[in-house]
């Protein structure tokens, strides 16, 4: 990734969160040996069950690694985030907190940023979105409640469905000839798309 001029993304795995806070930022530190950048992640264990958020004693210390410029967030909790954002903006304003929380996707309204899934259905409105948030402008809001609409439906249990309701939205605005998902993949029953081309044309995106 870093030879072909990428940042690399640095996944959880249950041999990285299975060990002790120590042991956690030893493993990002040997990484910051081997590349001057990368972005940490914190996933619920809702999405993958390897995943882990960490206490703010560990954050911390990720955050004091020069090389991890950023971190994803995802306990689709807001607290947990506006106390990384907080702990963020008293020690390292330069670090990025990328939000993951797709029932809360206002929180760039907070400071975050964002590596969401939901993002995946309709980058395009997303950039709309940020456009009009940059501007000042409150038509932000409107368009950040029918994204927000279409997060809850989406990410609704199993979350990680989510992925196949992003394969139904975006055959149903001809991006993709198919709306399937991998197959291992959780499925969404036939009549969510019913529901999807609803919002699909809430958002003006059908």
């Amino acid at each position: 990734i870093v030879r072909r001029g990428g940042t690399p993304v640095i996944f959880q795995s249950y041999g990285l969160c299975q060990q002790s806070g120590d042991g956690i930022l030893k493993s990002y530190r040997e990484l910051a040996g081997v590349c001057d950048r990368f972005i940490g992640f914190e996933l619920t264990t809702e999405l993958a069950p390897f995943g882990a958020i960490y206490d703010l004693d560990v954050y911390t210390g990720l955050m004091e690694i020069e090389a991890c410029i950023g971190a994803k967030h995802s306990s689709f909790h807001r607290e947990p985030e506006w106390e990384r954002l907080r702990l963020r903006d008293e020690t390292r304003p330069d670090f990025v907190v990328y939000t993951g929380n797709d029932f809360a996707i206002d929180m760039v309204m907070y400071g975050s940023d964002y590596l969401l899934g939901l993002s995946t259905f309709a980058p395009d409105l997303f950039a709309k979105r940020d456009a009009l948030w940059a501007a000042g402008d409150p038509a932000f809001h409107e368009l950040n409640d029918a994204l927000q609409y279409l997060g809850m439906f989406a990410f609704r249990s199993p979350g990680p469905g989510y992925k196949h309701n992003a394969a139904q939205f975006l055959k149903l605005r001809g991006w993709t000839k198919t709306d399937r998902a991998h197959p291992q993949s959780l499925s969404r029953p036939g009549s969510d798309v019913e529901v999807l081309h609803e919002i699909g044309v809430r958002l003006g995106a059908l």
